[in-house]
């Protein structure tokens, strides 16, 4: 059974602030602070826009390729490893993110995609949408957790250098690796727990 509160857990490790202040204060550290607030709101409406749309467009595009939640499941546990495989590669090295590079609209891409809408992010909204088809209130849920998780992400941005000059980049740094830690155990059992619904192998009696 999933849980309000262990899909939320899901989307702030995925689409949360853990990993977007540290990259949005990278990308902002010599901007006056007006440009900055102007990124961070166009950056997170655009991150918003593009997650609904996975969430209310992109489900029936995956339905019609006759993906179920568990080949979803597998799929994100397989980039959510391979995500947390390389932030725990990254401890002691520079706090700049590998995402960031010029762009024309830096709002929409590098901020909003792939910083804030991460691809394990992307599996996990097509996952929890998927599970709630048919309960109006579980999809109430679902989004309501992703628009939340959206707000965080606004408000970490807002407070990016407050929260940097308080906890330091490299304590942030710890606090990912941490999480990343966390982030290849879930993914290691969300493709376990695919693979015993789809009947590769059962648990030990």
């Amino acid at each position: 059974m999933i849980t309000p509160a262990f899909m939320f857990t899901i989307f702030m490790l995925t689409l949360g602030p853990i990993k977007t202040v540290p990259a949005f204060f990278a990308m902002t550290r010599n901007d006056a602070p007006p440009a900055m607030r102007s990124l961070a709101v166009r950056g997170t409406v655009a991150a918003t826009v593009i997650s609904l749309v996975i969430a209310f467009v992109m489900t029936a595009v995956a339905a019609s390729w006759r993906l179920s939640p568990d080949d979803i499941r597998i799929a994100g546990g397989i980039l959510l490893f391979g995500a947390s495989r390389e932030t725990i590669g990254q401890i002691g090295r520079s706090a700049s993110s590998p995402f960031i590079a010029p762009a024309t609209h830096p709002s929409v891409t590098p901020l909003a995609v792939p910083i804030i809408v991460t691809p394990w992010g992307v599996t996990a909204i097509l996952f929890f949408v998927e599970l709630a088809q048919g309960d109006p209130g579980m999809s109430a849920i679902v989004i309501a957790a992703l628009l939340l998780t959206m707000l965080l992400n606004l408000l970490g941005m807002l407070l990016a250098r407050w929260i940097i000059a308080c906890a330091g980049m490299i304590g942030f740094q710890v606090v990912g690796w941490i999480f990343a830690v966390m982030q290849a155990g879930l993914a290691v059992d969300s493709v376990i727990t695919s693979l015993r619904h789809l009947g590769v192998f059962h648990p030990a009696s």
